[in-house]
């Protein structure tokens, strides 16, 4: 698995999720036996992960820096102010506690949060990582000068008090309810002594200078490799036990399973193909969890065919996504109806339910649109054929499998299909953000709060959000933003029950599935927890190590 990972699309899930979909494929091997005696972690090894996707920058605050390769890549690096765990709750990391009510760090008129980092972190120079830090990482992020992915939630802060050094006090406008994403999951705290003055659009493209987390950077070896080493000045409870991290990029998943099997790489992420778990089984351990990863079919509004609801329509009755689980996920999930998922019940509406295969309101929805079927079996309008080019990342097997099925199934509506995948680096810096592609495939990250304005305000088109889809409409724009400063949990239910029905109705995406959360790792390493959230499976590598060979 590698993905987009979005600044702050957020599904709130009970710790229920990852021990009700799946049964006994979402567990280790281990839990069905005695928990064996604790053994002592030993400190050396070169670990290497096999990776399907290669990040296109380092930097997670600008545009392009949103992929899961990147995040994977720095989350033990840079560490953010919080972190989300495993079971949808926030830790602190560089912070002394997560901020609420009722600890007296939220507080209203004005709406102000305050963080106290913690006494002893340091970059990895020795330098105190301090208040100032939290507000140069704002500042920057809020600057003009930088091509930045997204300054939601940031733009909200009215200003950054430092009473003392390890003393942060975020003023903000109104409230605003996933204010624990800030500086933290879909960001980072910045180094202002390594970065003031420097070229914020180039400077942590390809490297980055000093570290907060338990690894430093050590190079990056472009078409290959990222490789990390030990933080020895971590200031972090334990320093890490590996010597080194190496992500080697390997965009096939045959070859990443091939390289798995003999030892060549000892740690795995693939896509979310479910006949690949029992040939991780067979060659070390695994964990596969349900989580907040969620696939869908996309579509660029501003193209000429797809900017037309009634196709768009068509197009989702065509399509049988009940297939796409059976043949891609084995059967263990249900379609998805939201952009939400049905764990999360206060919340979830499963608008897009009405959307199962029915070739005669397919038909009939182009014919309203239009379009009349030629000669050869395809719709066109105006002399126009009805073929769309699907882009989504060469060499995923699920998602090449899930393109046949979708190519089939319309073609028997009468729309033509045109595979036309590239390499993952290329359609996440270049084909989502730019536009290019009229449909495409890719799953969105999730953190424990359900805003979800950066992907679908329609003020959040790039170079402004990440609404890569284009999609604009008034009132769910508004519904989003009430929800994101709305206190009362009873009407950001309201509010997102509105956005639901809505985008159902337009269908500027088709969910799919989520996905199952799959980690491979050989039988000699200890410490692997998966970690189903945005954080993304290596979230705790600091904490792994290798038993010594016998």
């Amino acid at each position: 698995m590698s993905d987009r990972l979005r600044t702050s699309l957020a599904i709130i899930l009970s710790f229920a999720l990852a021990l009700s979909m799946f049964g006994a494929v979402g567990c280790q091997r281990a839990s069905e036996e005695p928990a064996p005696p604790a053994e002592t972690p030993v400190a050396g090894g070169d670990l290497v992960i096999g990776y399907d996707q290669e990040p296109a920058i380092l930097n997670p605050l600008k545009k392009g820096g949103d992929m899961m390769a990147t995040k994977d890549a720095i989350s033990n690096v840079l560490y953010g102010l919080l972190r989300a765990k495993p079971d949808l709750t926030y830790e602190a990391l560089l912070a002394e506690e997560v901020p609420t009510v009722e600890n007296g760090l939220v507080t209203e008129s004005p709406f102000t949060v305050t963080y106290k980092i913690k006494e002893e972190a340091v970059w990895s120079d020795g330098t105190p990582i301090t208040s100032a830090d939290v507000k140069f990482t704002w500042e920057t992020i809020m600057s003009d000068d930088w091509k930045i992915l997204s300054r939601l939630g940031y733009e909200k802060i009215t200003a950054i008090e430092t009473p003392d050094d390890k003393t942060a006090k975020l003023i903000f406008s109104e409230p605003y309810a996933p204010y624990r994403d800030l500086f933290s999951s879909s960001g980072c705290v910045l180094t202002k002594h390594a970065l003031e003055g420097q070229d914020f659009d180039t400077v942590l493209n390809d490297a980055i200078p000093v570290a907060s987390g338990p690894f430093v950077f050590d190079k990056w070896n472009k078409g290959d490799s990222i490789v990390l080493a030990r933080n020895d000045a971590f200031w972090g409870p334990n320093k890490a036990y590996l010597d080194t991290v190496t992500f080697k990029y390997i965009p096939e998943t045959n070859t990443i399973i091939a390289q798995f099997e003999t030892g060549e790489v000892q740690a795995i992420n693939p896509p979310p193909d479910v006949s690949l778990i029992e040939q991780i089984d067979a060659a070390g351990e695994v964990q596969a969890d349900p989580g907040t990863i969620w696939e869908h079919i996309a579509f660029n509004l501003e193209k000429p065919h797809v900017s037309d609801v009634k196709v768009r329509q068509a197009i989702a009755y065509g399509i049988d996504r009940q297939a796409i689980v059976d043949q891609v996920m084995a059967g263990q999930v249900k379609p998805l109806n939201s952009i939400l998922v049905p764990e999360q019940p206060t919340y979830y509406t499963p608008a897009w339910e009405k959307y199962t295969l029915d070739k005669g309101k397919a038909e009939a929805l182009l014919a309203e649109a239009g379009y009349a079927k030629g000669a050869d079996g395809i719709y066109a309008k105006d002399g126009s054929k009805l073929t769309l080019k699907f882009r989504t990342t060469a060499g995923n097997v699920g998602r090449e499998k899930m393109q046949q099925i979708v190519q089939a199934n319309l073609k028997e509506v009468g729309i033509e299909i045109v595979i036309d995948n590239v390499d993952a680096t290329t359609f996440f810096s270049e084909s989502t953000v730019n536009g290019d592609f009229e449909m495409g495939e890719w799953a969105w990250l999730a953190s424990p709060d359900p805003s979800a304005t950066t992907l679908f305000a329609s003020d959040s088109i790039p170079p402004d959000g990440q609404n890569y889809y284009r999609y604009r409409n008034a009132e769910v724009t508004q519904a989003l933003k009430d929800s994101d400063v709305e206190a009362v949990e009873s009407e950001r239910i309201a509010f997102m029950k509105t956005v639901q029905e809505l985008m159902a109705e337009d269908v500027p995406l088709i969910p799919l599935y989520q996905r199952l959360s799959i980690l491979g790792y050989r039988s000699n390493i200890v410490g692997p927890q998966n970690n189903p959230t945005l954080e993304g499976v290596f979230w705790n590598l600091g904490e792994w190590w290798m038993k010594p060979a016998t």
